[in-house]
């Protein structure tokens, strides 16, 4: 109890980091609970096959009313204050203990049990023969069948066990009444009877003071004579204070310790997750990367030829369409080259398809080479390919169609067979702003068929302003 008392003292003035204020009168409030509320504190001790019924104890609590709450407070130690309350928890438990053991050696008690009224007698510590008088009282004591030395105090334990005492005979012819209690268990006086003896079952470690009062039956005696035995019962181990404070340490520690690791988890596993995060993200991006780049392909495998790279048939018609509504609305010229390759089918017939085809890739080269940014060429069919120029008018429209004509006819073609002559022919059509779409198309190609019937290697117009045909040779 003064260790648990001590600790409690100590943790609370740390926590709340201040003094009691006020005098000590002021700050404390001394109460005291009846007889029947210490029994009721008492009763949950209690055990069916005690022999020796307990009832009400008399004691004093200390209640503090200076203060308010902690919770209410708003105190909580930190971390060097939870320390150093442990330090101070190890040092004064195991004094406290070792006080407590040397009192039970020398027969003296602390406890607050022990603090009962006693009724008016002569006290055995006052009484020069206290050894005579309890060896005529008591015939012996014994504690789980061991008979005791008892003339100097009981030490016994540890662990709990059953105490019993025999009580001496009464002389013969002799009337007087003898009865007993046992401080710190019984709370009344008992009647020793006639059997004489005294049986405290399942007896819990503690300090206890076993009191026998002898009253003369006379009627003018009015003295009584009380002796007295301390009993002190050893705790175990496990039942002391240092032992339980250790435990309360270590228990800390292992708390701390299962908070650490578990914060150390969860920051891993945080980790982990912001990893897995990352790398999902990454490979996300990839896949929307390689998602992009692969639709990007199929829209241009879908658009374009695959043999010269050029727009495809499909794709160049939507770009014109789109062009001549543009021209509507804003009112510029739009110029359209119709080039077929000259004797394209003798180069098939003579060096083989895939010759054709270096030719077919050399001259959609050429052109590229000779467009400008805005303008569209695109694989119309077989050797047939169409070109649009925005934005040109009839006269820039037949120079523009020359250089497409001498950039592939001025230099031989490189092939796997050699070098090879290629020339080609132009029909060229002027949108006026107001023909259809598919009138503009049929203008350049009627042009086309009119340069491959004067010679080919030349450019042929339909419809020039003036209503002329203008006809371009090579070499004029």
């Amino acid at each position: 109890e003064t260790s648990r008392l001590l600790v409690t003292t100590v943790i609370v003035f740390l926590c709340l980091e201040v003094e009691l204020p006020g005098p000590r009168q002021e700050a404390l409030k001394k109460g005291s609970a009846t007889r029947n509320g210490a029994s009721s504190m008492l009763a949950g001790h209690a055990r069916p096959d005690d022999r020796a019924r307990r009832t009400g104890q008399k004691r004093e609590v200390w209640m503090h009313a200076g203060s308010a709450p902690l919770c209410e407070r708003g105190c909580w130690p930190g971390g060097s204050k939870i320390v150093l309350i442990l330090l101070v928890c190890s040092v004064l438990t195991p004094m406290c203990y070792a006080v407590n053991r040397l009192d039970a050696a020398n027969g003296t008690t602390h406890s607050w049990l022990t603090i009962a009224a006693r009724t008016p007698g002569v006290h055995s510590a006052h009484n020069a023969i206290q050894t005579d008088h309890l060896r005529s009282l008591i015939e012996q004591v014994r504690f789980n069948e061991r008979e005791l030395s008892f003339e100097q105090g009981v030490t016994v334990g540890p662990g709990a066990g059953n105490l019993e005492i025999q009580l001496a005979a009464p002389a013969t012819g002799s009337s007087d009444s003898l009865r007993y209690r046992l401080l710190g268990f019984d709370m009344e006086w008992k009647e020793a009877g006639k059997d004489r003896e005294v049986l405290y079952d399942h007896l819990a470690p503690g300090h206890y003071e076993f009191d026998l009062e002898q009253a003369e039956s006379a009627p003018s005696s009015k003295d009584s004579m009380v002796a007295s035995i301390p009993i002190t019962v050893l705790s175990s181990y496990w039942q002391t204070g240092w032992f339980r404070t250790l435990c309360t340490i270590f228990l800390m520690f292992l708390i701390l310790a299962l908070h650490k690791m578990r914060v150390d988890y969860l920051l891993r596993h945080a980790q982990q997750l912001q990893e897995a995060v990352t790398q999902t993200k990454a490979e996300l991006t990839l896949a929307a990367k390689i998602a992009g780049d692969a639709q990007e392909a199929l829209k241009e495998q879908a658009l374009k030829d695959g043999l010269t790279g050029l727009w495809n048939r499909r794709a160049i018609f939507a770009m014109l369409e789109r062009e001549v509504c543009r021209a509507q609305r804003d009112k510029f010229p739009i110029t359209l080259l119709m080039i077929d390759m000259d004797h394209f089918k003798t180069v098939n017939d003579t060096h083989g398809h895939l010759t054709g085809d270096e030719v077919l890739r050399e001259a959609a080269g050429r052109l590229i080479e000779v467009m400008r940014p805005y303008d569209f060429a695109g694989r119309y069919g077989g050797e047939e390919f169409l070109v649009v120029l925005p934005s040109c008018s009839p006269q820039n429209g037949i120079q523009r169609a020359e250089d497409f004509r001498r950039a592939i006819g001025e230099r031989l073609v490189p092939t796997a067979v050699g070098p090879l002559p290629v020339t080609c022919s132009l029909g060229v059509a002027f949108y006026d702003g107001k023909m259809p779409l598919e009138d503009l198309i049929h203008l350049a190609d009627k042009a086309l068929y009119r340069a491959k019937r004067l010679g080919r290697n030349r450019v042929c117009s339909e419809n020039l302003p003036a209503g002329r045909l203008q006809v371009n040779v090579a070499g004029d």
